[in-house]
């Protein structure tokens, strides 16, 4: 027994000397909540109470950034935890993903980061992050989604698909 406990000693080593003391990567993505109608709508009174429940949620999680698209909507939804974070909200591109995918890994390795998007953005930043095909585009009925994509420093990601 001894034998097989010092043979994973080197591995942990390498993998601490190739990563450092650096924890789990966290994005906790979400669509935005109920909008109204219109070109660039706004929130619905419903979509207002999702997105501070959304706040209230991660009220205890210490977010390192809030990222939202150029919308009334997301924006909106973004802002109720990236004040309570005392964080203000970044704007991405929905449309270039695979390189706001990249620099999310790079620029918040073993940080929390909530990241506001779209019912077929959100899905797709997800499969992006964790390098998976699992996450199918949301239904536009559907504001209820709440993926949290965990990278570990070694390993596989994994993609937890949650209601709130």
């Amino acid at each position: 027994m001894l034998l097989l406990l010092t043979g994973c000693d080197p591995a942990r080593r390498e993998a601490k000397a190739n990563f450092g003391e650096q924890g789990v990567t966290t994005f906790i993505l979400v669509r935005h909540a109920e909008k109204d109608y219109g070109t660039d709508p706004l929130l619905t009174p419903t979509g207002d109470s999702r997105a501070a429940r959304l706040a209230e949620m991660l009220s205890q999680t210490e977010l390192a950034a809030v990222y939202s698209t150029d919308t009334h909507r997301t924006r909106l939804t973004a802002a109720p935890a990236a004040e309570q974070a005392g964080l203000d909200t970044q704007i991405y591109d929905g449309q270039a993903l695979t390189y706001f995918a990249h620099q999310l890994r790079r620029r918040h390795a073993g940080e929390t980061v909530l990241v506001v998007g779209h019912s077929d953005t959100t899905p797709e930043l997800a499969n992006l992050l964790a390098k998976t095909e699992t996450m199918a585009r949301f239904s536009e009925l559907d504001y209820g989604n709440l993926l949290v994509v965990s990278i570990p420093p070694v390993g596989k990601a994994g993609v937890l698909n949650l209601r709130y």
